[in-house]
């Protein structure tokens, strides 16, 4: 079956790959991590599109109400995302002494289900340099 979607692939540096796509729920996990990392305001040809990150959610109390609304923010922008139908779950933690907020989510998609999260990943073990 053809993809229905295909993006140009972004690499690990935020740049994108030249002449290399991810297709259907490829596509749309990556389109869903993009439309996070982009501020509201911030694309001159849509100043309403992106997390509201300066206007609603630095500098927030941390409260527990809080903490729901930046849940709510962040599934609004993964809901109004291209082919997203829905979110099967999501969960998110909120480190005060930190101040970091974490979540994940299990998206459906037109194409099957995709997680989402800004949850940090472990660490590989470096060999150190010399």
């Amino acid at each position: 079956m053809p993809a229905t979607i295909a993006v140009e692939q972004i690499g690990p540096d935020g740049d994108i790959i030249d002449g290399v796509f991810v297709t259907d729920n490829d596509a749309v996990a990556q389109i869903i991590q993009q439309r996070l990392k982009l501020f509201e305001g911030e694309w001159w040809e849509n100043l309403s599109l992106g997390l509201p990150l300066f206007q609603s959610i630095l500098g927030a109390s941390g409260s527990q109400r809080q903490q729901q609304l930046i849940m709510l923010l962040i599934l609004q922008q993964i809901t109004s995302t291209p082919y997203v139908t829905g979110i099967l779950s999501s969960s998110y933690s909120w480190f005060a002494a930190e101040r970091q907020f974490f979540f994940t989510c299990a998206v459906q998609t037109l194409f099957g289900t995709v997680a989402v999260s800004n949850e940090p990943t472990p660490l590989a073990t470096q060999a150190a340099t010399t």
